[in-house]
């Protein structure tokens, strides 16, 4: 029991439930700039892209916790249990999908030239991907991620798991620095609006691109 409290592998479950709940709603505001046009609303597409970071950041910090604890045997993660077999052969994946989604997605308003056409190529792709693992890990987790997100607000069951507190301040701190970041983008948005939009000839593109 003191062990459990020590390393509270439940507390560790909220803070990703919690996390996963904060991502899943930006998620789709993110993806609903796509069917109405993601150029007309390329402003929003990259501020929501931005405020996704640091909770992202967040999420992969808890779940990574969560693997170092359990694969070193630390007793208390063991007695919760692995995540489905599944989800464990695709994190690898989702994690690596994650990491080149996001960085072409920066790198697309601050690079030029070849390495700019690099990045609109790995990011169409990375999106569909993404969207993909995403969908499967929210089918799996979002009953459970729910469920754990409520009892960390309810006072019977917050009172009950320590750390509460902690972890509010966690999520609170990764949105508004998410936010934060977004709006700090946004005098530079120019350089994301301003892409050429037919990018399929990379060629072309990185000549058009260089006589900016």
């Amino acid at each position: 029991m003191q062990s459990a409290r020590r390393f509270n592998p439940v507390g560790n479950e909220r803070l990703t439930a919690t996390t996963g709940i904060v991502l899943l709603v930006l998620t789709l505001v993110e993806l609903a700039t796509i069917p109405l046009g993601v150029h007309t609303f390329m402003s929003l597409h990259v501020f929501i892209g931005f405020v996704l970071i640091p909770p992202i950041l967040l999420k992969l910090a808890a779940t990574g916790w969560r693997f170092a604890r359990y694969y070193s045997r630390n007793e208390s993660y063991v007695l919760r249990g692995p995540p489905q077999v599944v989800l464990r052969l695709l994190a690898p994946l989702l994690v690596a999908v994650t990491i080149v989604l996001f960085a072409s997605g920066v790198a697309m308003g601050l690079v030029h030239g070849r390495p700019l056409v690099v990045a609109r190529r790995l990011h169409g792709p990375a999106s569909a991907a993404w969207v993909l693992l995403v969908a499967v890990h929210v089918l799996a987790y979002l009953r459970r991620a729910f469920v754990s997100s409520v009892e960390d607000v309810a006072p019977s069951a917050r009172a009950a798991v320590p750390g509460a507190s902690v972890r509010t301040y966690l999520v609170t701190a990764a949105v508004v620095v998410g936010i934060a970041a977004g709006v700090a983008t946004v005098p530079a948005q120019h350089r994301w609006i301003d892409l050429p939009r037919d990018h399929h000839d990379g060629r072309g593109a990185a000549v058009r691109v260089a006589k900016t």
